[in-house]
């Protein structure tokens, strides 16, 4: 609920500012891990009324209590612009997406694109994170530190107390957004999760009738979703979290698994021309 709120001076952020307090200060005050503040001002997490309360007291200003109420009644979605997002660099988005999905229990992608992050090879994620630099013109290049990031974030698939579910239009076997040797390693890196207990893997292939179209990407968090588009990414709740969980669960109903994805991830790769 950041953005928004910072128009009226009266976010948590602000008011935190205003009382001259630090976020470990704060999160000190409350009993609180530190990380809660910064996913509380940056939109990562909705705050609960009684969070917002203990807010405002530990800021001394109880009396601002009700207008942040007012506010997270009104706020569902929150969008960033990249080019505002990535102003420090890459690198420290990526270590924002590596808190949040150590803080996650269930993380789904539905992608018609890109190969999810925690599934790309290091060379996938430089052809990517290398492309942000030019789109968006950002004035820090840091790319190799912003693929070392990602990278960190893969170990935590392996974690059996979180489930993941990656499902990947047919497309994304085939659009060639790298040379294809870099591909292939990337398709070859798609086979290794096939089967892995917690994780749930499927491909939306072309060719079969579909009940539900698979209109745009998106990533699921426990209950936020997430869509990126070319100037943005837009964080939705409640309702409308719940509409793109609805929607995934449809998709699932047309994919394959198992063999038969991986079948499909192996053709892809002979079909490609090195």
């Amino acid at each position: 609920m950041a953005d928004p709120a910072r128009r009226t001076g009266r976010s948590p952020a602000c008011l935190r500012a205003q009382a001259g307090l630090s976020g470990k200060q704060l999160a000190e005050a409350n009993g609180w891990a530190p990380s809660k503040v910064s996913r509380l001002e940056n939109g990562r997490q909705m705050p609960a009324p009684a969070n917002l309360y203990a807010w405002a007291h530990a800021c001394g200003a109880d009396a601002a209590a009700q207008d942040l109420l007012r506010m997270l009644g009104e706020i569902q979605a929150v969008h960033r612009d990249w080019r505002r997002r990535m102003r420090q660099g890459q690198a420290a988005v990526q270590d924002s997406n590596n808190q949040l999905v150590a803080e996650s229990r269930l993380i789904r992608h539905f992608e018609t694109v890109y190969v999810p992050g925690l599934l790309q090879t290091a060379d996938s994620a430089r052809r990517s994170l290398t492309e942000m630099v030019e789109l968006h013109n950002l004035d820090i290049a840091d790319v190799d530190a912003a693929v070392a990031t990602r990278m960190q974030r893969q170990h935590l698939l392996y974690d059996t107390s979180k489930r993941f579910e990656f499902l990947l239009a047919e497309p994304v076997l085939r659009w060639l957004l790298c040379p294809p040797d870099i591909m292939r390693g990337q398709l070859d890196r798609l086979q290794t999760v096939v089967g892995v207990p917690n994780i749930r893997f499927g491909i939306l292939p072309l060719g079969v009738q579909l009940a539900t179209t698979p209109q745009n990407s998106f990533q699921m968090y426990d209950d936020v979703a997430i869509v990126e588009t070319f100037v943005g990414e837009t964080t939705h709740r409640d309702e409308e979290a719940a509409a793109y969980a609805k929607a995934m669960g449809r998709l699932w109903k047309e994919a394959v698994t198992g063999e038969d994805a991986r079948k499909l991830i192996v053709r892809a790769a002979h079909d490609l021309i090195i």
